[in-house]
């Protein structure tokens, strides 16, 4: 009893020979407020997701500050972290030097010291650290945009010696550890460790396996091997009809609009996000085209994680795929891409589902599938004849349009125009060779 009496005591006259330095106190909860501003901004502005940005971009001048800001998250973060460091360490000076003070007072000594030094570090973690950041992180948009201004001004402040600062920490850290290098934001290694440790089940890891093969198969397809042709678009017109929109609806579910001089293709509209009653109101084209959405373009010779990243960067569904003339040759899909990626079985435009099996060694195709998906079925080595569609790759061949009678050969397999229709070729695929007189040698 006599040591608790002891210990009210000492606490109750280091409060009061506290108060008595109210200067010191008051600038330290002024450094504590300071400390969780920069806190509670780091931690809403770093766990902002993609469609808190757009939120943050469309709700007024605060938020495309904040928007701003992120644009360049190194910069941001130096200076986050170095006001943070500078207030932290004046609020440690200051404590120290109460701290001196009461250790020197003879009604406190150095049990009040202890604990006003404790008392400050509790108040400082929990103050400007815990609370903070537990407040920002659960309505991240809106904190976002209270402290977007005040943060533009301490970011513009420090900006200056930020490149000092970045200089000095790339030589100390060249000096501290000269052989460190950056870890890869995804590995593909992982990946496939993270498939094996996944799951049990055999057909479920086979079908992870299989995914991802065609994810990283996005770096090596070109843009026109994975494009729906112009010819198989739903193109609108100012004289387009209604069944325009009805076959639109019943296969991609995209109607493209062209410029005046029906050439290049300027925007694209979802149908199946629409209500039914709406677009069947809305038939004619120039009521169309007002709810249709801008399109990207790139070249044919780009490659598909390229436009993907275009897509995702500008958040469009569709990319207009034009050629060395700038023609709109085609387009890719958002859905496309995904459908690539997931579907069971090489699924969208001129993947393996267009190929119907005829008997052994045999196939019947459409002229549109692409050339990479033929190889991949038959086992063989690519051409070097470089071809999107197997249509294309005969017109190379035979150096001309494509037409019934017309056959060129693939490894050990002959290619053979059956017919033409619809703007597509029916091509059947055997076994065998061309003979000299042109005939196909399929026994």
């Amino acid at each position: 009893m006599r040591c608790m009496g002891t210990f009210w005591t000492t606490l109750q006259s280091t409060l009061e020979v506290t108060a008595e330095r109210w200067g010191w106190i008051a600038a330290m909860i002024a450094l504590i407020l300071l400390s969780a501003f920069f806190s509670g901004s780091e931690a809403a502005l770093f766990s902002l997701r993609d469609r808190d940005r757009r939120r943050l971009r469309m709700s007024g001048l605060p938020g495309q500050i904040a928007d701003r800001l992120l644009q360049n998250p190194e910069h941001l973060l130096s200076a986050i972290l170095f006001w943070n460091l500078l207030i932290n360490m004046t609020y440690f000076a200051i404590a120290a030097i109460v701290g001196g003070q009461l250790e020197s007072n003879a009604s406190t000594g150095s049990t009040g010291a202890v604990l006003f030094t404790v008392g400050s570090l509790l108040a400082i973690i929990f103050l400007s650290e815990m609370l903070p950041k537990s407040i920002a992180v659960v309505s991240p948009t809106r904190f976002s945009i209270v402290v977007a201004l005040p943060l533009q001004w301490a970011v513009r402040l420090i900006s200056p010696a930020l490149p000092l600062i970045r200089s000095s920490n790339a030589i100390a850290r060249r000096l501290l550890w000269p052989t460190f290098r950056a870890e890869p934001e995804l590995d593909l290694t992982d990946i496939e460790r993270a498939i094996e440790l996944g799951t049990d089940d055999a057909a479920l890891r086979q079908r992870e396996r299989e995914v991802l093969r065609r994810l990283v198969s996005l770096s090596d397809l070109r843009a026109d091997e994975l494009m729906r042709p112009r010819g198989r678009l739903n193109l609108m017109t100012p004289t387009g009809k209604r069944e325009v929109i009805q076959k639109c609806v019943a296969e991609d579910g995209y109607l493209y609009f062209a410029d005046k001089d029906d050439e290049a293709i300027e925007s694209a509209l979802q149908l199946r996000t629409m209500r039914p009653n709406r677009w069947k109101r809305q038939a004619h084209h120039h009521e169309l085209a007002a709810q249709a959405t801008n399109v990207i373009y790139a070249p044919w010779t780009a490659k598909i994680a390229a436009v993907f990243d275009q897509l995702v960067t500008e958040e469009r569904n569709v990319a207009v795929i034009v050629n060395e003339f700038g023609e709109s040759i085609g387009v890719v899909t958002m859905e496309d891409l995904l459908r690539h990626i997931l579907g069971s079985s090489d699924a969208g435009p001129g993947g393996l589902a267009e190929i119907d099996v005829i008997g052994p060694d045999r196939w019947r195709l459409s002229g549109s599938v692409r050339l990479r998906s033929l190889v991949e079925l038959l086992g063989v080595d690519e051409p070097a004849e470089r071809a999107a569609t197997v249509a294309g790759y005969i017109q190379r061949c035979n150096e001309r349009l494509p037409r019934p009678g017309d056959s060129a050969e693939l490894d050990r397999f002959v290619l053979t125009v059956l017919s033409e229709s619809d703007d597509d070729l029916l091509i059947d695929v055997s076994a065998g060779r061309i003979d000299d007189d042109g005939e196909d040698g399929t026994p």
